[in-house]
């Protein structure tokens, strides 16, 4: 019943989408300095609409003065930008799909240099990263006509709604979360601002406007579903849908890691009263399932690093294909001070540019690790047909050494390679080596360490490496284990912060520095990950000619 819901096309206000499945908002930095999207940014949108009958842009600055978060973002602050960004609906739109705008400013969520050498503004000088100004009555004034601007032009671009981003600690809900807005004045009720903000946006543009809201921000003193249904049922006859997402400013936030439940927020969307309007989930929602239950609360789903992961996930999981599963690893789509978005286990995100070309005749890949299986797969695409020769018993290499009970959602990336090769007629050899001279070398230069039993120790873990933060799990169990907090940050801190919680469970400590019967110090600038392991395989293959 569910999944010919989620192919049921509906309606925002006069836009009809063809199906219920919904492209995240997601920073990717693939826009260019000015704000405008690259032919790469376009391609990766574009690639999309293969699940997702809407596409909502990620979050795109209203002003070149304090509305930025992040370099090489979205910006629709002047009318000379317009032409690239028709580039961008043509493109979705001959596809098939709708595209929405996300419009944001992010107040007090940027730093100086990141908005020309300006001062952060907020509704309150509460600072989260630089010193930040308190909104006077010309700075909501003004702020609020660059939202009506923004929006003009998103409709003279050819975008088919807007989405004002209130969620995520960003300006809207700054003012809208009691944590964040302790003003004196009318604006003191958050709403009073995000009222002003729609009438005028609705004022000066015909399509749908949404709002993307918080339905909790994990803290006590901010928002909460009770104080949101409030929130919404004061706007709902100014918006046309309501898009609803979890976090303020961490460490939990929109994208939870696999140490929280899936889908991550449908308690709390449970708790939220639906008003009258078209309501939107997010949330770790990854499989058909998962869908279905996000449609007992909400019209439509709203994937996002599922969609980074697979983006046929709809016609595979439709068909009964294998899927690429997202692992909710939180690396390489996370963090982007000076990098753009990209997949441990999808290795042609950003790179949806490049041509794989035909080939013909047999190929030989050695090594049936995550680089073998991700070069088999492209090869046998491209037309070789492939021989996968692994001196072991089975496949996934290093896959098969992780101990964190939490990463067993890793696994679902073997399962898939597993039947997608033998979709793809693959023929695979077990328990046969092979010679760096057949066809492709797919195995690793170097390794992750190997696990090594030990009881009744006192054991020190100061190290980067992911396998010394996995047996931590293993060791606990018959040993006293501690591990140094400089060992976790190179982590998403919301991985960061539920693996501690994680390790409390299990009586692992994190210290700042410490002792023990055995200490494993080792650190490492670079070290062997799945996402290397992948991209490695990938780029093999799309390279390789005989």
């Amino acid at each position: 019943m569910y999944l010919m819901k989620l192919l049921e096309p509906f309606q925002i206000k006069d836009v009809e989408i063809r199906n219920r499945v919904v492209m995240s908002p997601m920073i990717s930095n693939l826009a260019t300095p000015q704000g405008y999207p690259t032919d790469e940014h376009i391609a990766y949108l574009s690639r999309r609409t293969s699940s997702a009958g809407l596409i909502i842009t990620e979050y795109t600055y209203v002003n070149k003065r304090d509305a930025r978060g992040s370099p090489n973002e979205m910006g629709l602050y002047d009318d000379e930008l317009l032409p690239k960004f028709s580039r961008l609906t043509d493109a979705i739109h001959g596809r098939g799909s709708k595209i929405f705008v996300q419009l944001v400013h992010v107040g007090r969520k940027t730093r100086s240099n990141l908005i020309w050498g300006n001062s952060p503004i907020a509704p309150s000088p509460i600072p989260i990263l630089d010193p930040v100004k308190e909104m006077t009555q010309d700075d909501i004034n003004r702020v609020i006509n660059d939202f009506a601007r923004a929006s003009e032009r998103a409709e003279r671009a050819g975008f088919d709604g807007i989405e004002i981003h209130g969620a995520h600690g960003y300006l809207v809900a700054q003012f809208l979360s009691p944590a964040t807005n302790k003003r004196k004045d009318k604006y003191s009720d958050g709403v009073a601002f995000l009222e002003e903000l729609l009438t005028e946006v609705r004022r000066n543009v015909s399509i749908p406007v949404g709002l993307r809201i918080s339905v909790t921000e994990f803290d006590d003193e901010g928002l909460n579903p009770e104080l949101v249904s409030k929130i919404v049922g004061r706007v709902q006859n100014k918006l046309d849908y309501v898009h609803l997402s979890a976090g303020r400013d961490g460490p939990l936030g929109a994208s939870m890691p696999m140490y929280w439940r899936r889908p991550a927020f449908l308690e709390y969307a449970k708790q939220f009263k639906r008003p009258s309007i078209p309501v939107m989930l997010a949330g770790s929602i990854i499989t058909l399932k998962e869908a279905e239950e996000a449609l007992e609360v909400a019209d439509a789903v709203v994937l996002g690093r599922q969609l980074l992961a697979d983006p046929d996930w709809l016609p595979r999981s439709v068909r009964g294909e294998p899927v690429r599963f997202c692992i909710r690893c939180n690396q390489s789509c996370r963090g982007f001070a000076s990098r753009e978005v990209r997949c441990d286990i999808n290795p042609e995100l950003g790179w949806e540019v490049l041509p794989l070309r035909p080939g013909s005749g047999r190929v030989t890949v050695v090594g049936g690790g995550l680089m073998g299986l991700e070069a088999s797969r492209v090869l046998a695409i491209r037309g070789f047909r492939v021989t996968l020769l692994e001196q072991e018993d089975k496949l996934g290499g290093q896959l098969n050494w992780i101990k964190d009970p939490w990463k067993k959602e890793f696994l679902s990336l073997l399962e898939y390679y597993e039947r997608e090769l033998s979709r793809l007629k693959v023929e695979i050899r077990l328990g046969e080596k092979g010679s760096r001279n057949e066809g492709i070398w797919a195995v690793p230069d170097s390794t992750q360490p190997r696990f090594q039993s030990m009881s009744g120790k006192e054991i020190l873990i100061d190290s980067n490496l992911f396998a010394y933060h996995d047996y931590a799990f293993a060791w606990s169990e018959s040993n006293k284990v501690a591990i140094t907090e400089r060992s976790l940050r190179g982590l998403d801190r919301t991985r960061k912060h539920l693996l501690q919680e994680a390790y409390k469970e299990r009586g692992i400590q994190v210290v700042e520095d410490g002792r023990g019967q055995v200490e494993i110090r080792d650190f490492r600038r670079t070290q062997p990950t799945i996402g290397m392991a992948v991209a490695r395989g990938y780029f093999m293959a799309l390279d390789y000619s005989p």
